[in-house]
């Protein structure tokens, strides 16, 4: 942030922000959420946190309480207030609590990211006791799909929104009816420099929390298609819940210094994204997978997707495409370092501050506006 952002003109400075987002470690989201925390603690007057659990992990009571720690900060805090919220699909407290009372007041900016562009939270009914039940899950969404898409629209009518990706951003436009949606961006978190690329092990690694659509599900399928010399590395919440696979070493959750070791022991991460969903459109990526690997400056080949664009080796067609990329691309060393590069050039610019900029940005626009 420059200088002349901090001074005593500057309407974040006396400003309350309640930010609604996932608790640390639980997700991709949380863990955007927790680098721009750091960014606004520096730059708005106060911070009010209000964290909540992951997709399908609050109950109605726990969504409640979630509601009722947003009112208070709301109604606790003197002058302009920004109530920014990470949306994502699922997760119910973030949408809720727009839809407050106290939240709609006139003194009160209300903002939010939407990480599954074009959609905030797709399911908005997915308590825990409901997420218990495929059935329920299905019979309360599914037929209403387009009930849901009007009251999203409405919830969202007068907020802020951004979107972390170009396409997500033109997307939300359309799918919400929203005008002038901001296009930011996942900062690659701060990481050590560790072992170029070229100079890794012959090895692949998928990463990241194990979801639908991500791709665990074809692994597999790639092992078969990409040559057996080449090693396949799995690590990230949920991988060792996998079925075991010969020739594909599950690791975990790797934090710290196993992560390290885990990037400093693949060329490339891979990423086999397919469709997520039928609940509406396709969803914009925002890869927080792409992020962390930016941030060690490994080479990233994917399947084309939705959101996906500059971050690495983008493959046309089908996992059998992927494969043949793969079994190309991790054998030559001058191609290796090109795309590393790359990773490292992306990694100077999509900061933390970067990203924060763009909300601070918005938020002192409309503060000035109002």
């Amino acid at each position: 942030m420059a200088p002349e952002d901090l001074d005593d003109g500057d309407p974040l400075s006396t400003a309350t922000l309640v930010y609604v987002a996932p608790r640390s470690g639980s997700s991709g989201v949380s863990d955007y959420a927790d680098d721009i925390l750091k960014e606004a603690r520096a730059a708005l007057g106060s911070v009010v946190e209000v964290r909540h659990g992951g997709a399908g992990a609050d109950s109605v009571a726990q969504v409640r309480a979630g509601r009722k720690a947003v009112a208070r900060a709301v109604r606790a805090a003197e002058g302009a207030v920004i109530v920014h919220t990470e949306q994502s699909g699922g997760v119910l407290l973030p949408f809720w609590s727009l839809t407050l009372r106290a939240v709609r007041d006139e003194r009160v900016l209300r903002s939010a990211t939407l990480h599954d562009a074009p959609l905030g939270v797709w399911l908005p009914l997915r308590s825990k006791g409901v997420s218990r039940s495929r059935l329920i899950t299905h019979a309360l969404h599914y037929p209403f799909m387009a009930v849901h898409r009007r009251v999203e629209r409405r919830v969202f009518h007068g907020v802020a929104l951004t979107a972390l990706t170009e396409s997500g951003a033109e997307a939300i436009e359309s799918e919400l009816g929203h005008d002038s949606v901001r296009a930011s961006f996942l900062p690659a978190p701060a990481r050590d420099a560790i072992l170029p690329a070229p100079r890794r092990p012959l090895a692949i690694g998928l990463f990241g929390y194990v979801y639908k659509g991500k791709g665990f599900d074809q692994l597999s399928r790639l092992r078969e298609l990409v040559d057996p010399d080449i090693d396949i590395r799995v690590a990230g919440r949920g991988t060792l819940d996998l079925p075991s696979i010969d020739g594909v070493t599950l690791i975990g959750g790797v934090e710290g210094p196993d992560e390290d070791r885990f990037f400093e022991s693949v060329r490339a991460i891979v990423l086999p994204y397919s469709r997520r969903s039928s609940y509406g459109p396709a969803t914009h990526v925002a890869s927080s997978v792409v992020a962390r690997a930016i941030a060690y400056e490994t080479p990233v080949i994917a399947l084309r997707y939705l959101g996906l664009a500059d971050e690495g080796e983008v493959v046309d067609g089908d996992i059998a495409d992927l494969a043949r990329a793969v079994n190309r691309i991790v054998r030559d060393a001058d191609e290796i370092g090109a795309l590393a590069a790359r990773s490292a050039d992306l990694k100077r610019r999509l900061t933390a501050p970067a990203a924060f900029s763009v909300l601070a940005g918005l938020w002192r626009e409309r503060l000035r506006s109002a």
